[in-house]
């Protein structure tokens, strides 16, 4: 993966300046974590990355530990605002929903890997899990936001295909609740499995079929 996308262009090209080096820093950081995880990158990586300096990275962010605390702040704030806008934002079915869902999480297999035989970790909150161990409660507060943000938002989602009748007033809320939200918490290690995001599109699929069809309401939208 090339480290250009964040840095806007070749380490040269890198503006002196304190808000852009610090923003660069982070940009460069968080694609790295998320590529390698926390003990496969050093501030020599994200030096070498931005054209800049060990002891500028050290200036900006004191040493690694404040600086991941800064992206597991900003990979949970991150995640909690997507979730929001793709499942209670605006007045869209709830199958539209699920669509724009798969989109976001297509953008971040692709963003991390080029092609399907890489097999590389692509989402944020999947690293985090991996690195648990390492970053310990601060990781762990970040999971538990997002995992509540999704039982929030797609809990608005249903109620939401309900009221419009989309779906049936019978729909068991609780359990269609949970089951998309485990199963969109659980994504990303399938691509790693099979080395490919059909998979995910294909497990969205089923999801429609099963899920939807099985509590169908009166104004269900044919697409």
């Amino acid at each position: 993966m090339s480290i250009e996308m964040a840095t806007g262009g070749s380490a040269g090209s890198v503006e002196d300046t304190s808000t852009t080096t610090r923003d660069r820093i982070k940009a460069v950081a968080a694609e790295l974590y998320v590529l390698r995880g926390h003990d496969g990158f050093s501030f020599g990586d994200i030096a070498g990355a931005i054209g800049t300096t060990r002891a500028n990275i050290h200036h900006h962010f004191g040493n690694k530990r404040q600086l991941m605390e800064e992206l597991i702040e900003d990979i949970a704030s991150n995640a909690q605002a997507r979730i929001e806008r793709y499942w209670m934002a605006g007045n869209l079915t709830f199958a539209k929903r699920l669509a724009m869902q798969l989109d976001d999480l297509q953008s971040y297999y692709q963003k991390f890997n080029k092609t399907d035989e890489d097999r590389h970790v692509w989402s944020p909150i999947s690293r985090l899990r991996h690195d648990l161990p390492l970053l310990g409660a601060e990781a762990v507060r970040a999971l538990e936001r997002v995992n509540r943000k999704y039982d929030v938002c797609l809990r608005h989602a249903v109620m939401q295909a309900i009221a419009s009748g989309e779906l049936r007033a019978e729909t068991p809320i609780d359990d269609v609740v949970r089951i998309f939200r485990v199963t969109l918490l659980s994504c990303p290690p399938m691509t790693q499995d099979t080395g490919s995001f059909k998979e995910i599109a294909r497990l969205f699929d089923a999801l429609a079929h099963s899920v939807l069809a099985a509590w169908k309401g009166p104004h269900q939208p044919d697409s």
